[in-house]
């Protein structure tokens, strides 16, 4: 055999083997979904409605472990620098709730065109539920 076509042989099949081992080392292993934590949050939006500029809107979700094993909320994020989130419990055994008090300055953006009218934030909840790791809920207004 011609010895261009064994190298490209031989270095076909090492790409493939290349290849499928970083498949393998990237795809997590199976989790036990059963003894999972599992977490809901309710409702996944609020409307407050119109509110005049310059009011604080404050409402809390509220956040479930329906899972079988303890839930940990590893980190809380918003969208805008305007809106706080902050967990009342960062662990939660299964079962149990907490409140995610969620606070929007409706003047933090100014009284310019982006901080008039229709505004929606986002609040992103990290935690280690192996199949729903981050929920995002939202608080939206109309600011007047």
């Amino acid at each position: 055999m011609n010895s261009k076509v064994l190298f490209s042989i031989l270095f076909a099949a090492g790409l493939i083997a290349v290849i499928f081992y970083g498949y393998i080392k990237a795809t997590p292993p199976a989790s036990n979904a059963e003894n999972a934590p599992k977490i809901e949050i309710s409702p996944a939006s609020y409307d407050a409605g119109q509110v005049d500029f310059g009011k604080i809107v404050n409402y809390t979700f509220k956040i479930k472990n329906s899972g079988q094993s303890p839930l940990e909320i590893k980190r809380i994020a918003t969208s805008c620098g305007c809106t706080s989130a902050k967990a009342s419990k960062t662990s939660l055994l299964p079962g149990e709730e907490t409140d995610l008090l969620v606070t929007y300055d409706t003047a933090a953006m100014g009284s310019g065109p982006h901080g008039m009218g229709n505004q929606e934030r986002i609040i992103y909840v990290k935690t280690n539920d192996p199949n729903t790791p981050q929920v995002n809920v939202s608080i939206s207004a109309y600011v007047k």
